[in-house]
């Protein structure tokens, strides 16, 4: 389970203070649970499809690309967590 790392990346926290997104309305524009945002702030574990989604949500709203390449400060998994 790999780290990526933040170094020449931008975090999430670094997109929320940019663009004043709470974790709510990132869960809610990824349809995810805000407790999977809130994971991902606090450098948690999280599956791919997680972040994916939650990337994904972000760059829809902003219109920036923001991906597993572009953001960093996080675990992923590509398991399935028990």
């Amino acid at each position: 389970m790999p780290y990526i790392s933040e170094e020449g990346k931008v975090t999430l926290l670094d997109i929320k203070r940019r663009h004043g997104l709470s974790t709510h309305a990132i869960a809610a524009l990824a349809g995810v649970e805000p407790g999977l945002v809130y994971w991902m702030e606090q450098r948690g574990i999280l599956l791919q499809k997680d972040l994916e989604k939650i990337l994904g949500g972000i760059s829809r709203v902003t219109g920036q690309n923001y991906s597993m390449e572009t953001v960093g400060g996080y675990w992923v998994s590509i398991e399935k967590q028990v």
